[in-house]
C-alpha cells in the first residue's frame, strides 16, 4: 500500500482517475476513468503497483453517456 496509495492519487491528479469507490458486494474498488480506449485504461491499471506486483486482479467495462436522454431535448 505504500506504493499504491500515490501512484492512484497521481492518477487522480493528472486527471486519469475521475471517481473511485469502494465495492459494497465484494472486496475491491471502482475506478472511473477519464482515458480515450480501453487499451488506455488497461495500461494505466496495469501499472499500479497492486497489479503488477500480482496482489490485484481488475476487470474493464466501457461505459459512456446515457444517450436516450438526448430524446428529452431535441423535443421527441
Amino acid at each position: 500500500m505504500p506504493r499504491e496509495v500515490p501512484a492512484t492519487l497521481k492518477l487522480y491528479l493528472d486527471g486519469k482517475i475521475e471517481q473511485f469507490w469502494f465495492r459494497q458486494d465484494k472486496p475491491g474498488v471502482v475506478f472511473l476513468m477519464n482515458v480515450e480506449s480501453l487499451e488506455q485504461a488497461k495500461a494505466t491499471v496495469e501499472a499500479l503497483p497492486l497489479v503488477t506486483d500480482g496482489f490485484a486482479t481488475y476487470e474493464l467495462m466501457q461505459v459512456g453517456p446515457l444517450a436516450p436522454l438526448g430524446m428529452l431535448i431535441q423535443g421527441k
